[in-house]
């Protein structure tokens, strides 16, 4: 089990409803990758060493995880990782699934950025921060972390689920919606944060396009 200097928790990244709609994100994610036509080989990293270049499936305990441009890496719920994860613009999608002693940040991602488990039965642990920005599709669910959830300058689909942040939710200056949708929901376009909570402030600044709520703590303070 990883360092728990933060806890995260999370559920589906993609999701816009809790259940059957969630389902079919998540089934609808899937269905992303296999259509990118890339599922890598699963491979055993060396136990607690740095992962330069994330282009597989990773296996056992390491340290830091660097995902480069044009790969994709998935980082399953039985891996242990003792260090942060980041993906570098260009890179094309990150799937992590796993506890993550630190920092998740990805920059520039062309496809999809799931953080949470694939079935929204585990509860992964994240410690410090999650920071998604100027990248495409972002599902993060039933996550729970100590500091910040920051979603910023994204362009896809986006849904912020039954996650808990134990300082702010920022949810600012994502884009219009490009591209095809994972799912049919009858507005794709909006930015979903559903059943979350911050121990401080959940804070929608200046998006260009419609945030939904609900059954979010404390009362989202909109600009």
């Amino acid at each position: 089990m990883t360092p728990q200097a933060s806890r995260v928790t999370w559920g589906v990244g993609s999701s816009l409803t809790y259940g059957a709609c969630m389902l079919k994100s998540l089934a609808a994610m899937g269905a992303a990758i296999s259509v990118l036509g890339f599922m890598p080989a699963a491979q055993s990293a060396t136990q607690g060493h740095n992962v330069k270049s994330c282009n597989t499936t990773l296996h056992g305990t390491v340290h830091n995880v660097t995902v480069q441009a044009g790969d994709t890496c998935i980082i399953p719920a039985d891996v242990t990782v003792t260090g942060g994860v980041h993906a570098k613009q260009g890179a094309a999608n990150l799937i992590v699934q796993a506890d993550v002693a630190h920092n998740i940040q990805a920059k520039g991602v062309t496809g999809l950025v799931q953080i949470g488990p694939p079935n929204c039965r585990f509860d992964p642990l994240v410690g410090n921060n999650i920071h998604v920005f100027k990248s495409h599709h972002v599902l993060i669910c039933q996550a729970t972390v100590d500091n910040n959830i920051m979603v910023t300058g994204n362009d896809g689909q986006i849904s912020i689920l039954d996650s808990t942040a134990g300082n702010n939710i920022m949810v600012n200056r994502n884009l219009p919606m490009t591209g095809p949708p994972l799912t049919g929901h009858r507005h794709p376009e909006w930015i979903r944060v559903f059943r979350s909570t911050a121990g401080n402030h959940i804070h929608e600044f200046h998006n260009q396009r419609h945030v939904e709520n609900r059954q979010d703590s404390p009362a989202p303070v909109i600009k």
